[in-house]
């Protein structure tokens, strides 16, 4: 892969999570609670995605993301072994959210999942704006 293939890549990462941080927000807003936290679970994936784009790796399913998150950014602390936390959390959310028919979520506990995904958003642009992976931020 490319330098000028990968740049184009995490940009599209990217792209896709600050559209799920939208949605997230608009569906709670909305009162949409399980899908809001479906939502902010995709956004701490394509996030995920985006800092795996930056080196070169491309995982094929949700679990390989946050597995292969450990070696090229929790171990050397890249990133809070917290936020690799965080993306397990939601992703078990996530499932709960859209395949247990009788998962019911507060808003308070909707928005404390999308305040889980804020977090993971935080520091992935924190890596991706020092590494000047992002592009007119």
């Amino acid at each position: 892969m490319t330098d000028e293939n990968r740049r184009i890549q995490v940009a599209a990462e990217v792209a896709r999570a600050e559209e799920a941080h939208r949605a997230t927000h608009e569906l709670l807003r909305l009162g949409l609670l399980n899908d809001a936290v479906s939502r902010a679970y995709y956004s701490a994936l394509h996030y995920a995605m985006a800092l795996l784009l930056t080196e070169g790796v491309e995982p094929q399913t949700h679990r390989g993301v946050g597995a292969m998150l450990g070696q090229p950014f929790i171990v050397p602390r890249k990133l809070p072994v917290d936020r690799a936390k965080d993306l397990a959390r939601l992703e078990q959310f996530r499932s709960e959210a859209d395949y247990n028919r009788f998962f019911v979520l507060s808003p308070e506990g909707a928005a404390e999942e999308a305040a889980v995904a804020d977090r993971f958003r935080a520091a992935a642009r924190a890596y991706l704006k020092d590494g000047a992976w992002l592009v007119g931020d």
